[in-house]
């Protein structure tokens, strides 16, 4: 029995010491060392930023506000100070933080100096009430660009990122070790390079006040002669804060409408006015208009049948006569404008960047407009043609600057830590005469006549000269047996040496109007002729 007892003793002796030489063998392992030294070190990640996205002006349109975040070793220092800087609010937090003995942030109301708590001012990304959010776009639960300037510049802004990094000696509970020493990595300062873009901090501001009333549409602002993007509103608009909220939008909220297509109605006129003064044609300077006209068996109406008695060009801008241009059309034929409107930018995508570009628009084959009824159509501004509010503030903007267009320009350039701007040239960029100097002065004059006299005159701003056209265009929807409609003012406004901004304004699917475009262009064109004054 006892000899029994003795081999299963030493059975143990010997399985137990198999079991410490393995314990030995695995806890001197390098790898196994290296782990454990690993676990000793607090990893706690305070912010990533990255770069910045500026105006023209270089100032931030993002990352402009800051907050105070303080990362801290619970100990009673520590705790102590923050107690004290938080008026005791936070009492409770702070006893449990305390207790659990883990490093931990937390956002402060302002600065404070301590040896025991690190402190950041951290860059917040977005506002609430972010500018321009539909140029801006957002980004995903990662931090990478999603949508507008955040992902056609996605890898600029990502090469000018930095972040602030607090590492800690702690215990196999993860408690920071008494006396241990922390590091401190901090290169959020690299954040400060990124992209400029054309947009003014200060017009897109003021031009997103007035637009507000338009409820669904689009406004867009370019400066004189290059037709640089100076604001662009896109309704309704979001914010990056409370994407959810957008995402469930059932007006399409993160849609941006300045760069979708609509039917353009009677702003297209001026392109058939631009191809008729270019080809030096019958101009039909003594036109009768009775408010109707028959076209291969149909009739087409000028704007409530209203007869306008005869007009020539200027005449029939201003008072926006639809018969007048359905018989310019059969005079000219369907190629010479739809040349000029190639020529003025239309039926043309244009891009800014990766995943940022407008929609092409549609311009009718020169086949299909040898039917009279598609051709007489197309002439007002009707049918299946569409243009974006972007492509015809480019169009405005060539009748402004003497007949030369220029592709509508958004992003200026990359800016270094040093806010050093480098610019880049467009993505899409052309600059061509595309009518003489006398063509555009003669659209002009029939714009700014459009103002004093005619179908713009509600929109008259009383600081500046402007010049307008305006537009209705049909849908074919009905909505409670109602025909919803588009709402044009195409425009500018000059200051005392001539066209400065060019300002399309457009009112989306409503059956009536009642002034609201007219105003929202009065209102712009008001505050910018202020901001020309001084």
């Amino acid at each position: 029995m006892k000899r029994k007892a003795y081999g299963v003793f030493g059975a143990l002796v010997l399985l137990f010491g198999v079991a410490c030489a393995s314990i030995a063998r695995i806890s001197g392992g390098a790898e196994y060392v290296a782990a454990a030294e690993g676990q000793s070190i607090y990893r706690l990640d305070v912010a990533q930023a990255r770069g910045v996205i500026y105006d023209c002006n270089l100032r931030p349109l993002v990352s402009e506000k800051r907050k105070w975040m303080a990362a801290v070793a619970p100990t009673i220092e520590a705790i102590g100070t923050l107690e004290k800087a938080t008026g005791g609010e936070y009492r409770d937090r702070l006893a449990l933080a305390l207790e659990d003995g883990k490093p931990f942030l937390m956002e402060l109301d302002s600065s404070l100096e301590s040896p025991f708590i690190d402190l950041f001012n951290v860059p917040v990304r977005y506002e609430e009430d972010q500018l321009a959010p539909h140029v801006i776009g957002y980004l995903d639960s990662f931090g990478s660009g999603v949508s507008g300037i955040e992902l056609a510049m996605n890898d600029v802004l990502e090469n000018y990122s930095g972040q602030a990094v607090v590492y800690y000696q702690v215990d196999a509970l993860g408690r920071v070790v008494a006396g241990g020493d922390r590091q401190v990595s901090d290169t959020l300062r690299e954040s400060r390079g990124g992209v400029a873009l054309t947009l003014d901090e200060e017009i897109q501001a003021l031009t997103e006040q007035a637009a507000a009333p338009l409820g669904k549409g689009a406004v867009v602002v370019t400066e004189v002669p290059n037709c640089e993007i100076r604001a662009l509103v896109s309704l309704p608009d979001y914010s990056p804060t409370d994407l959810g909220t957008a995402a469930e939008s059932t007006e399409g909220a993160l849609l941006n409408r300045a760069f979708c297509a609509y039917a353009p109605g009677s702003v297209f006129k001026l392109v058939g006015a631009a191809a008729g003064l270019t080809s030096g044609g019958n101009l039909l300077e003594d036109y009768e208009c009775t408010g109707k006209v028959n076209v291969g068996g149909m009739l087409f109406h000028c704007f409530d049948g209203i007869a306008h008695g005869k007009v020539g060009l200027k005449a029939a801008l201003e008072k926006s006569c639809n018969c007048y241009f359905i018989n310019l059309g059969r005079s000219l034929g369907g190629q010479s404008i739809l040349s000029m409107a190639y020529d003025l930018g239309l039926g043309e995508e244009q891009e800014f960047g990766r995943g940022l570009f407008t929609q092409t628009g549609d311009l009718p084959q020169a086949a299909a407009l040898t039917n009279s009824r598609a051709l007489a159509n197309f002439s007002f501004g009707q049918g299946g043609l569409t243009v974006t509010p972007v492509q015809l503030c480019g169009m405005v903007n060539a009748i402004a600057s003497g007949g030369v267009y220029s592709t509508p320009k958004l992003i200026a350039g990359t800016v270094d830590n040093e806010l050093r701007l480098t610019e880049t040239s467009p993505v899409s960029d052309r600059t061509v005469q595309v009518m003489s100097k006398s063509t555009a002065k003669t659209l002009r004059d029939a714009m700014e006549g459009a103002v004093k006299e005619g179908t713009a005159k509600p929109g008259a701003p009383t600081n500046c000269v402007a010049g307008v056209k305006t537009g209705t265009a049909q849908t074919g929807i009905q909505e409670r047996g109602e025909e919803l409609l588009h709402f044009w003012y195409c425009g500018y406004i000059c200051d005392e040496t001539g066209p400065r901004y060019c300002i399309t304004v457009l009112r989306e699917s409503v059956p009536e109007d009642y002034g609201v475009t007219a105003r929202v262009f009065r209102e712009i064109a008001q505050r910018l002729g202020e901001r020309s004054e001084q």
